[in-house]
């Protein structure tokens, strides 16, 4: 009864993260789409998505990634055996310290911005590599922003306070569509309008969160404390979590990187591909991720491994529940999206061509990056940052290898397969591994609850191919094009629901019982 209660507790703080996640998409959606209508993958995109890439791979390695990783089990520690005054000294000196480093690391991109788009950039002309580190060095001061602001959501999280933290997104997207709504069209190199709306965005997702995270005692009072021993231990554990934090992340960079020697456009459609594939994570997968990290940190600090077994079982069965129609929807509609989503202004048949493909592979990893999402969680709660990094280093090879075989033969899509096949080893390994670390998690029930939710998705992948083959898709018009995906998704739900009650009853009635359970507690609040 504990444990049920444990996992609806973390469903709850799931939602709670997806919700404002799904409205952060909708405007990273248009944010996406303007800069397709001004850039499509030809004018100047390539160039943007290096010099975005730069710091906003720095953002999910120590932000997002490492730092969030190893600030949240210290400070949840810290929550349940220290008196408050010690809690909030610990994060004061933190947060200063945090300022001063990431200041430091905000001018030092700025003034080698030149080497970073050098070594990233290794297949762009020298006109190219003017644009991107002239972007570079607009973009860059964003870490410094978005650092921060990293730092509160962990302590939000920390407190169960998920919606705030997820919401900041949305002010991050908003501040680029505004900035490209008034001024992109009149400006001669549109890419420079949003490397601006993209620092003013870091600087709302910071300011956003202080007032919520005053309230829970935090006063920022200015203190520098490198020599704390919880700062210190944060670092020690930061330091490989860098890492094997974001392994998937530095995985992407790279495959931006082998892109530049490829066709023009090349690097764009990498980039759309994968803000599809992001949409589909960040709505279950990333935000379970995020509900995940303070609850195991928790049963770490009292040693609950029974309850971290239970924990990771059922949350890995609903990733397989959601992920796996979603990758099966992806596979067969990914033309169709990419074109109803993107294909205007700039943005042409030839970049629907090339983004779709890549879409194609990108769905093939969904369930092992989700995967990851949650195993990666359990090491960190537990204070290893040591061995995810250990993994991460084998991974990176195995996908740069498997990128320069697969190069050649797909083009870019190769480089998406690549990515996908090294997420499958990341997920196998790092499974492995924890099974080792606290004990195996059920894997005879994993390996069912895959057979029935592939059976149950195959029943969707039949109906909705039914449909396409019906007529379905067709049409020109952006309102057929609509309707005709909206038709194939609602048809492919209602397949699923009905291929679960067949095939998979009991992990879908979890989530069902839980959405019914919502609506009563929302029902009885009115």
């Amino acid at each position: 009864m504990k444990q049920n209660k444990q996992n609806l507790r973390m469903l709850r703080s799931t939602l709670a993260v997806s919700i404002p996640t799904l409205v952060s998409r909708l405007f990273g959606y248009l944010r996406d789409l303007l800069q397709a209508f001004y850039m499509g993958t030809e004018k100047h995109m390539d160039e943007f998505a290096i010099a975005f890439l730069i710091p906003n791979l720095l953002r999910r390695l120590t932000a997002e990634g490492a730092m969030t990783a190893a600030f949240i089990p210290v400070f949840t520690q810290y929550k349940q055996e220290k008196k408050r005054e010690e809690l909030w000294r610990f994060a004061n000196a933190f947060f200063f310290d945090l300022t001063l480093v990431m200041a430091v690391v905000a001018v030092l991109g700025i003034l080698f911005s030149p080497l970073l788009v050098k070594v990233i950039a290794v297949g762009f002309h020298s006109g190219q590599s003017e644009l991107t580190v002239l972007l570079t060095r607009i973009i860059f001061p964003y870490i410094f922003f978005v650092s921060l602001a990293a730092l509160i959501m962990a302590i939000l999280n920390c407190f169960h306070k998920f919606f705030v933290p997820a919401f900041t997104p949305v002010l991050f997207n908003l501040a680029i569509i505004s900035a490209g709504l008034i001024f992109a069209a009149r400006s001669r190199e549109p890419a420079l309008v949003f490397a601006v709306g993209v620092v003013v965005g870091g600087a709302l997702q910071l300011a956003f969160q202080i007032p919520f995270v005053w309230r829970k005692g935090m006063r920022f009072q200015p203190l520098l404390s490198f020599s704390h021993p919880a700062v210190r231990k944060v670092a020690r554990l930061m330091i490989p979590g860098v890492f094997g934090a974001g392994i998937y992340q530095i995985n992407m960079a790279i495959s931006r990187a082998i892109a530049t020697g490829l066709g023009k456009g090349s690097v764009s459609s990498l980039y759309f591909s994968s803000r599809i594939q992001e949409l589909t994570l960040g709505l279950f997968s990333i935000a379970l991720g995020i509900a995940l990290l303070p609850n195991l940190s928790e049963m770490a600090v009292k040693r609950d491994f029974a309850g971290m077994h239970e924990t990771l079982a059922f949350s890995l069965k609903m990733i397989i529940l959601v992920t796996f129609p979603a990758a099966v929807g992806l596979l067969m509609l990914n033309r169709p999206i990419i074109r109803l989503l993107f294909e205007y202004g700039a943005f042409d048949a030839r970049s629907t061509t090339m983004t779709s493909s890549c879409l194609i592979f990108f769905a093939v990893g969904l369930p092992f990056v989700s995967a990851v999402k949650v195993l990666a969680p359990a090491f960190y709660s537990l204070k290893d940052t040591r061995t995810p990094v250990i993994v991460g280093a084998i991974v990176t090879v195995v996908y740069i290898g498997m990128s320069l075989i697969l190069m050649h033969p797909l083009q870019v899509s190769g480089i998406a397969l690549a990515l996908s096949i090294s997420s499958l080893f990341n997920m196998s390994a790092l499974f492995y591994l924890l099974g080792k670390k606290i004990g195996r998690i059920g894997k005879r029930g994993l390996v069912d609850a895959a057979l029935r939710t592939s059976l149950a998705s195959a029943v969707m992948a039949a109906v909705v191919g039914i449909f396409i083959q019906a007529g379905g898709l067709k049409g020109t018009a952006v309102s057929t094009r609509l309707a005709g995906l909206a038709g194939a998704v609602a048809l492919g739900i209602l397949a699923y629901i009905a291929g679960s009650l067949l095939f998979n009853r009991d992990d879908f009635e979890v989530l069902r019982n839980f959405m019914r359970r919502r609506s009563r507690n929302k029902r009885g609040d009115s």
